[in-house]
């Protein structure tokens, strides 16, 4: 009986060893069927070439992953786990595996040496953990030292990484002639910064793309002979020496395809007293973005002197003096090139007005209103520049000099419409000097309150004695008013200043009332008979009895 049982079970294990082998066999025979059916499947007869533009498509698309997703790799990989053929193809492709971002580290080795020879994009942000020292070791050794394949270089860092930055940027050889981009964003901590290399980027003849943020740099060495440059940002950038305004402009000069330029807190240290500049401007055609930022009076003044911007530039300025004094020079010109590139400014938007603080943006198209009017021109129409100075003592003669300055210097002959923020605190006399005489004004648009409103409306102009005085503002035909306090006494002193300009040929033709207190259906009634086109928002808003005492304060 045992003998037979055993029999039985090899005979079993015989029987189930035969059909096991058959299953393999089979398996075998339809994933042959289904490689085959592959190859008739329309996707299949596209040159690998297609296709591999197809995987680069689908990595371009993936979103960023988050820090659990790094642990695992990229999900355009699995397009190569479709079939043979597409794996096949995609490992074969150096180009998809350029992008070596350190974030990815567990998968970097194994995607640089499917890289080959080809550019590279290097990604890496250091925050100065332990663990990231093999991330360093590999990145100096094994990536860095290949500078003819790095297209795109990005190093990010905190500051306690810094010596690791340094480590990482002395390994930079001196040729890395198809670098195309290069970023360098350090964090740095009271004044440890990091520093660029001398002869690092010196032979970048390619370099399109230059963006750093705390970390030196030689303007002389590592910005001459950039003509291949079309964007330049810089960002506290510690001065390593003082240069020559000479060589400056020539770091300016061999920029020719420069597009975007942005110093913020990045200008060098400059000997503006140099015998050797040249009289003639430098143009700067392609620019489209100017972005100053934290520059001194001073060299502002001698930027705009010297260099020749087209028409269409956008200007980005901030700066901080002692008094209005200091932005003479740069103001007139800023005015100069503006004039000689064609811009002409056609509205104001006025964000901060005090006596020590000058912010306003111009433009050369008139931007939607707050009576909500629909803009005909295209929504990518950008600002001609936006200039904020700030004083930190006003002149005790006329504490708004900073205002009347600058708008007598700038060439507003033919702003039509001047906007006011929430920060309206010059006086209506200065108002008046700065913008009551100009030819076109005709829209004067308050998004808050001005106690001086009536005052504006009443100015004239000094007459001779026996003559009938004008009004200031000569050409005004549309009067915007937003979160106004309208009660009886201000109605009337607004409705009898609309009466006078209207018998004196001054017609306001139109009035915007916009979420403004004391306001009913009667005193808009009372307005449209005397203003033709009276645009109420129909809100009937009252201030509380804790606020009665005050409201002529907010006129």
């Amino acid at each position: 009986m045992m003998a037979t049982a055993i029999c039985s079970d090899h005979a079993s294990t015989d029987a189930v060893y035969i059909i096991d082998s058959k299953i393999k066999q089979y398996e075998k025979e339809i994933l042959a069927l289904k490689t085959q059916r592959n190859t008739y499947a329309p996707i299949s007869r596209l040159p690998p070439e297609l296709i591999t533009r197809i995987f680069e498509c689908c990595k371009e698309v993936e979103s960023m992953p988050s820090r659990l997703q790094y642990q695992k790799p990229p999900r355009w990989i699995r397009c190569s786990h479709v079939c043979r053929l597409w794996r096949t193809i995609a490992l074969d492709s150096p180009t998809l595996w350029t992008d070596l971002n350190f974030n990815h580290f567990t998968w970097i080795k194994e995607t640089f040496v499917r890289s080959k020879m080809a550019a590279l994009n290097v990604a890496l942000h250091l925050i100065g953990t332990p663990d990231e020292a093999s991330k360093v070791q590999f990145v100096k050794h094994q990536v860095i030292c290949h500078g003819s394949r790095l297209k795109d270089l990005s190093l990010r860092s905190t500051f306690s990484a810094q010596s690791d930055l340094a480590e990482i940027l002395g390994s930079i050889p001196r040729s890395t002639s198809n670098l195309q981009s290069l970023e360098i964003a350090y964090a740095q901590r009271s004044q440890l910064y990091a520093y660029l290399p001398g002869e690092c980027i010196c032979d970048a003849d390619k370099l399109q793309h230059l963006m750093i943020t705390g970390c030196g740099i030689d303007w002389v060495q590592h910005l001459s002979n950039k003509s291949a440059l079309t964007v330049l940002k810089l960002h506290d950038i510690p001065s390593t020496s003082t240069i020559s305004a000479s060589q400056f402009l020539q770091s300016l000069a061999g920029m020719r395809s420069i597009q975007i330029l942005e110093l913020s807190n990045a200008f060098p240290t400059l000997a503006l007293h140099d015998t050797g500049i040249q009289s003639r401007r430098i143009p700067l055609p392609k620019l489209r973005v100017l972005k100053l930022w934290g520059c001194s009076p001073e060299t502002l003044g001698f930027l705009f002197k010297h260099i020749a911007l087209g028409a269409g530039v956008y200007m980005d300025i901030v700066a901080n003096g002692v008094d209005e004094s200091c932005f003479t020079t740069f103001i007139e010109e800023m005015s100069s090139v503006i004039s000689s590139n064609g811009s002409v400014i056609h509205s104001l938007r006025l964000l901060s007005a005090t006596s020590r603080q000058l912010w306003m943006t111009a433009f050369s198209h008139d931007p939607p209103g707050v009576d909500g009017e629909a803009d005909v021109l295209p929504r990518n129409r950008t600002a001609i520049f936006s200039l904020q100075l700030t004083i930190s003592s006003a002149s005790s003669d006329h504490p708004d000099m900073l205002w009347i300055n600058t708008c007598a210097a700038l060439p507003l002959t033919w702003v039509r419409k001047v906007s006011w923020g929430n920060s309206l605190l010059l006086s209506a006399e200065t108002i008046i000097s700065c913008f009551g005489a100009l030819p076109n004004l005709h829209s004067l648009n308050f998004s808050s309150r001005y106690h001086d409103l009536i005052k504006l409306l009443q100015a004239t102009h000094p007459s001779s004695e026996g003559t009938c005085a004008k009004f200031m503002f000569p050409v005004l035909r549309s009067l915007i008013l937003q979160d106004f306090v309208l009660d009886d006494e201000c109605l009337t002193d607004l409705a009898d200043i609309l009466i006078q300009r209207h018998e004196g040929g001054l017609e306001v033709e139109k009035l915007v009332i916009k979420q403004c207190y004391g306001v009913d259906v009667e005193e808009i009634n009372l307005l449209s008979q005397i203003v033709a086109d009276v645009v109420w928002d129909g809100n009937v808003l009252y201030i509380s009895s804790d606020d009665d005492s005050s409201a002529g304060d907010y006129w």
